[in-house]
């Protein structure tokens, strides 16, 4: 078998697996059973650890520590990603919550909103794609390459923080500029 054809579809095979991640993060389904007096509460606070979980300042000072073993810097740094994939996991179903909130505002609401929800829209192509470059920096990570920037995404939770805000509050005192 020719070489560059078995090199493409390695190549392929990430790009597919991104575009699958990306089309199940974009079409999941709207869960309209939350009712209007049951919206989420986002605390993006709780998500600042995540921000230096993964950075090497930590890795860096259990290296110069005397018992220090390669292994157990593979072993810190595995269960560093571990706990970094359960903020993931929350702050995923944390947004989704916020997405299906703003939706069924934006529904309920007493005029029409289509600036609100174009900016939904967008928010969350932005957490899709946000997310999907911090799984591909995850498994850079796992091969030891650079610490994670996971600053996007807890600003995405912010936004949407926002954006449930100005949704709550009446339309005559809300200013649209985003």
């Amino acid at each position: 078998m020719n070489t560059y054809l078995i090199a493409g579809l390695l190549a392929l095979m990430p790009i597919s697996a991104a575009l699958l991640f990306l089309y199940k993060t974009l079409a999941s389904r709207l869960d309209l059973s939350v009712s209007l007096d049951q919206l989420p509460v986002l605390a993006p606070a709780t998500y600042r650890p995540m921000e230096r979980l993964l950075k090497n300042d930590d890795f860096a000072f259990l290296a110069k520590q005397p018992g220090f073993t390669p292994r157990l810097g593979r072993r810190f740094r595995s269960g560093r990603r571990r706990i970094f994939r359960g903020y993931l996991r929350n702050l995923r179903q944390d947004f989704a919550r916020a997405t299906t909130a703003c939706r069924l505002l934006t529904v309920h609401s007493a005029e029409d909103r289509a600036d609100l929800a174009a900016a939904l829209m967008r928010q969350e192509l932005m957490f899709g794609l946000r997310m999907l470059a911090v799984e591909v920096r995850l498994m850079l990570h796992a091969a030891g390459f650079g610490p994670l920037d996971v600053h996007g995404l807890v600003e995405s939770i912010e936004t949407m923080q926002a954006q449930m805000r100005i949704l709550l509050t009446p339309p005559e005192t809300v200013s649209t500029n985003f």
